[in-house]
């Protein structure tokens, strides 16, 4: 386990470009006596206490950096872009409610076909946003690499959603290196993150390892040609004059996705590495472009 912080020491540790202050203290009540009971040490698996992790600004730190690993470069660089488009999105608050609104009714129609209860993990859950839709009871841990997540939601986000003042399990974490032991929960989520990890295989074996026996996987993306897996030629000539601005210098089109699958690609990752699907349930509003993969553990 990493050695626990004298109370007097402080160090700086760096993700996506931009340093935290460190320090031992742990606020009893940041996580339910529950979810603390599920923590293992990201790297050996073995259960590990709150005390043993080390905390940033108040969130547990179980971040996992791979950082000579190829890949690295592209993540860490996504990373920051996206957390600095977080933190410009309430330039424009009273529109982008509508729009918020409009993301909330879409997505309640997804997760009321696909009813998760029970011990939720939502992996890359940033906000929690995924409490917006979980029945009464259900108990869910957001776990993301994006540490000040809980203090980025967008003045338009915090209005539309509901429940976002309610208390949120959240660590700071990596999909590839999960801190929780075996079989610890019926659901783990993965909305809209699976084409920004570094190694997607290592993400999905860590979600299979954390799920209960007959517990579900669901995986929402977007896919590369949509359910029919057809890129239109306009699609292909976009990507071509992307690649393009971006060979010559001009940042502004980059595109920070990791992996751009298609549904055969995501469902063949799903299955090479433990699951069964069950189901695909592609999102309206989306041309078809984006799907909701659920897929069992059985062993």
């Amino acid at each position: 386990m990493k050695p626990n912080l004298d109370q007097t020491t402080t160090l700086k540790i760096s993700v996506a470009d931009t340093s935290h202050q460190v320090s031992s203290a742990q606020p009893l009540d940041q996580i339910d006596e529950w979810a603390a009971r599920l923590l293992a040490d990201p790297i050996t698996k073995m259960p590990a206490l709150l005390s043993d992790f080390k905390v940033v600004n108040g969130i547990i730190d179980a971040r996992v950096l791979l950082k000579n690993t190829y890949g690295y470069k592209d993540w860490v660089t996504g990373q920051a872009e996206y957390e600095s488009w977080v933190s410009s999105l309430d330039t424009d608050a009273i529109s982008l409610k509508n729009t918020v609104l409009e993301e909330i009714e879409r997505d309640r129609a997804t997760y009321s076909h696909f009813k998760l209860n029970g011990d939720i993990l939502d992996v890359g859950g940033g906000f929690g946003l995924l409490r917006e839709f979980l029945p009464l009871g259900a108990r869910l841990i957001s776990i993301d690499p994006f540490i000040e997540a809980l203090n980025q939601i967008p003045k338009a986000t915090s209005n539309a959603y509901t429940r976002l003042n309610s208390k949120l399990n959240f660590i700071g974490g990596l999909a590839e290196f999960l801190p929780f032991q075996k079989e610890s929960f019926d659901w783990v989520h993965m909305r809209s993150m699976l084409d920004h990890v570094q190694v997607p295989d290592l993400a999905i074996k860590e979600a299979l390892r954390v799920l209960k026996t007959n517990g579900v996987l669901l995986v929402g993306l977007y896919v590369e040609g949509g359910e029919h897996e057809t890129v239109s030629p306009m699609r292909r000539l976009k990507n071509i004059v992307k690649h393009f601005l971006e060979y010559i210098g001009i940042e502004r089109y980059k595109d920070f996705h990791t992996w751009h699958p298609s549904y055969k690609n995501l469902l063949k990752l799903i299955e090479d590495n433990g699951f069964i699907v069950q189901e695909s349930f592609w999102q309206a509003g989306w041309n078809n472009e984006v799907v909701y993969v659920a897929a069992k553990k059985t062993v």
